[in-house]
């Protein structure tokens, strides 16, 4: 009898315990968009925006599924660089700051500050370019758990004083550098534009975040570099051991993100680096290190065992119209051209090494 009950017990903890039964997390694979609401200033929001970063008061709701909405205060802010000081875009990426206690038992549980990309311009090809940028997260998901995770949302922004239509557009939510490092039981790694040199890093993953750069035409990064003042590294975050310091960090992991500046987004307002022999940035240009080149056969051989799986996520993306499609999937065909050439291989890729 005591043992009957004891083992019931004991089943009842595992199942507590067990993945299925776990609460669902913000950034759970496979999960479906969030429908969001942000209610803030937005006109003033808007109208610093070039100059000033300043949260903004706002309240933000959001169901999951099919559950019941989830209110809370928040703050908003403006965020990035071309996007938000350029003169192309009308409306800047966001940044969402959470109230710990108000976000307590919520999806957004744990959570401090998280980006969320929204659209640059009316109209559906502006819109487009936002899903393709989502698109490229998980395409690096499919390579590597060490990824920043993106989650799709319909973000609907509501002026605070109540003036004016409401505005729904498809964005998305992007994980935490610390989220990513605890997924994968290492901790982020803050350092300084060279603090860290090209031997600590490990060679494996560096040479497959290169390549990626590389599938989908990026050239605004740098893994061990960034502007004086600015923490390690632009448009790349590091990740290392449990503990470790930039002096005795090895097998340091580069993890990319902010990737609207590409080939495979190809934005209006895009240019290509100067010093470059590129024109566009739908040409491509490997600038991955020397020092991990010993890795591209087997780095590009993952590349080749997850093709599949990659043409599947852009064909699979309800948000991706048929035009924008074809161009995609085109444009990533060129990619696996070079990788199924052995000579165009060395030749633009091995050799190109820095």
């Amino acid at each position: 009898m005591f043992r009957v009950l004891w083992l019931g017990l004991v089943a009842l903890a595992w199942m507590a315990a067990s993945p299925a039964a776990a609460k669902p997390q913000l950034f759970d694979d496979g999960a479906p968009p969030l429908q969001i609401v942000i209610t803030a200033p937005f006109p003033a929001l808007v109208r610093a925006a070039p100059i000033s970063t300043k949260p903004f008061p706002a309240t933000l709701s959001v169901t999951d599924g099919d559950g019941p909405a989830q209110s809370m205060p928040i703050q908003v802010s403006a965020r990035g660089h071309s996007r938000r000081i350029g003169d192309y875009c009308t409306f800047p990426p966001l940044w969402l700051k959470f109230d710990k206690a108000s976000a307590k038992g919520t999806l957004f549980h744990g959570q401090h500050k998280l980006k969320l990309t929204t659209y640059c311009r009316p109209g559906p090809d502006y819109e487009q370019r936002i899903v393709l940028e989502y698109l490229v997260y998980r395409l690096y998901n499919l390579l590597t758990p060490m990824s920043f995770r993106a989650r799709a949302a319909e973000v609907t922004y509501k002026n605070a004083d109540g003036r004016g239509d409401a505005v729904t557009r498809f964005g998305f939510l992007i994980e935490d550098i610390d989220g990513v490092a605890d997924r994968n039981d290492r901790d982020r790694l803050k350092a300084m534009t060279h603090q860290v040199r090209a031997a600590q890093l490990d060679a494996h993953a560096t040479a497959r975040a290169a390549l990626f750069e590389y599938l989908i035409g990026n050239q605004d990064w740098e893994f061990l570099a960034s502007s004086p003042g600015v923490e390690c590294c632009h448009n790349v975050r590091l990740i290392a051991a449990r503990g470790a310091t930039p002096a005795s960090a090895s097998a340091v992991v580069p993890i990319p993100y902010d990737f609207d500046s590409t080939g495979f987004v190809d934005p209006p307002y895009g240019e290509t680096p100067p010093g470059l022999p590129i024109e566009r940035l739908t040409q491509r240009f490997y600038r991955g290190y020397c020092v991990s080149s010993g890795e591209i056969a087997s780095v590009a051989d993952e590349f080749r065992a997850h093709r599949a799986q990659m043409v599947a996520v852009i064909n699979g993306e309800a948000q991706l119209n048929e035009a924008f499609r074809v161009k995609t999937t085109h444009f990533v065909d060129g990619f696996f051209a070079v990788l199924d050439d052995p000579a165009r291989l060395e030749r633009e890729i091995t050799r190109r090494c820095r």
